[in-house]
């Protein structure tokens, strides 16, 4: 009986092939990564808020913190093009 359990306990314990590795992000790999990303949408939109945040991201100078305001403060001014364009249609 005692073998019989160890043998299912040794089962459910993953193999060693089967383990997962903890990768580790620095701050510029991720900011090379949203710089990619902020471009690339950049080209397709025309937006020039987005040419702004692209600037701001590949500076040195200013953290994410200051690139979150920029994108909130686009999505406020985006919403206030689309009403404007709302009450243009009616």
């Amino acid at each position: 009986n005692d073998d019989d359990a160890l043998e299912l306990f040794k089962k459910t314990l993953p193999s060693a092939g089967a383990s997962f590795a903890q990768v580790q992000v620095s701050a510029t790999s991720e900011r090379a990564r949203a710089l990619k990303i902020v471009r690339a949408a950049a080209r397709k939109s025309k937006a020039p808020g987005l040419d702004l945040i692209a600037l701001a991201l590949s500076g040195k100078a200013a953290g994410f913190e200051k690139v979150i305001a920029l994108i909130d403060e686009l999505v406020i001014n985006l919403k206030k093009e689309q009403e404007g364009d709302d009450a243009k249609k009616e």
